[in-house]
């Protein structure tokens, strides 16, 4: 697969232009080469994140396998090792795509679809989980706030940035839900 495959949208520069984390850091939303064309905008969290983890949880069963530690040390490593399994199996389950039809929210115990004619408002809040985020509002009232890690830069930056890059992303999804047809 050709590496220009991959574009970022509203950029319009291939993958190969960036740096060796493209689309990693950023969190902007990619296309698939499957879908391009098709306007459907997806969030996750980079998936080196999880990779990591389960490399850690590697390292750990290889530690209590090979190393014939002491009872202590067994149970304390077997017990990051399974956080560090929790929060891998986490990082690969959420997610956030908006599409044509609606918007799928996806949490780590559930899902949460919104086909357009539910949602009467896209806004950014704050202090949701302790961290600012894009809450879209039901007509019924009810709110589906999402999660606050997959819109976040996992870089440090400042909280005006954040908050910029949280704005940029309400308005995609609000002109994707003004769109006509």
């Amino acid at each position: 697969m050709p590496r220009d495959a991959l574009r970022t949208r509203g950029t319009g520069r291939s993958a190969a232009a960036g740096s060796y984390t493209f689309g990693v850091a950023d969190r902007e939303a990619v296309t698939p080469p499957s879908q391009v064309g098709s306007d459907v905008l997806s969030w996750r969290i980079p998936p080196y994140q999880a990779a990591l983890l389960i490399l850690f949880v590697s390292a750990v069963a290889a530690l209590n396998i090979y190393g014939s530690p002491s009872a202590p040390v067994r149970t304390v490593t077997l017990a990051f090792g399974a956080v560090a399994l929790g929060l891998a199996v986490v990082a690969l389950r959420m997610y956030l795509v908006v599409d044509d039809d609606g918007i799928a929210v996806r949490h780590v115990l559930r899902q949460n679809w919104l086909p357009w004619s539910d949602i009467a408002r896209v806004d950014v809040v704050s202090e949701v989980r302790g961290a600012a985020t894009v809450r879209l509002t039901r007509a019924d009232g009810t709110c589906v706030d999402v999660p606050p890690s997959l819109l976040q830069p996992s870089k440090p930056t400042s909280k005006p940035r954040a908050l910029a890059r949280l704005n940029a992303i309400s308005n995609q999804i609000e002109a994707r839900r003004n769109r006509p047809g």
